[in-house]
């Protein structure tokens, strides 16, 4: 069976650590609900999050991310299918970095912004590293 994908980043609204764990809760609620597996990281202000499943619940999470008023300006980075999911075992895996850290693992790389295939493949990398630096578990 084909699994969806996609991979994002907007601008967090968020008003404080409560509303991130309010986030994570109800990701990781509705990922178990619909057998969607993802990781969502934030640095700098921003999401980046990669999620995964049956292409159908995939797509109505997607429309309930893009009216979230706790994201501006979502922009997908990569969205289509893959073989096998990259984060079969996270329901929601979470993780904070310090500024500048995800850019910069980019940049040791070699990878130019301006190559959106290479750049979401490169966030993805980031996301899957282990350990992603500066990982965190919000309970």
């Amino acid at each position: 069976m084909e699994t969806g994908c996609f991979l994002y980043r907007s601008t967090a609204r968020l008003g404080s650590d409560r509303d991130l764990r309010a986030i994570l809760a109800e990701a990781r609620d509705r990922n178990t609900r619909l057998d969607l597996t993802g990781y969502l990281h934030c640095e700098d202000g921003s999401f980046y999050q990669w999620l995964e499943g049956p292409p159908e619940p995939l797509a109505e999470v997607a429309t309930m991310i893009e009216r979230d008023r706790r994201h501006q300006d979502m922009r997908y980075l990569l969205r289509g299918t893959q073989a096998v999911r990259q984060f079969k075992d996270w329901r929601m895996g979470f993780g904070v970095s310090d500024p500048g850290t995800l850019f910069e693992w980019i940049a040791e790389r070699g990878i130019s912004r301006l190559d959106e295939a290479r750049l979401a493949r490169s966030i993805l990398g980031f996301l899957l590293s282990e350990p992603v630096r500066g990982r965190a578990e919000i309970s």
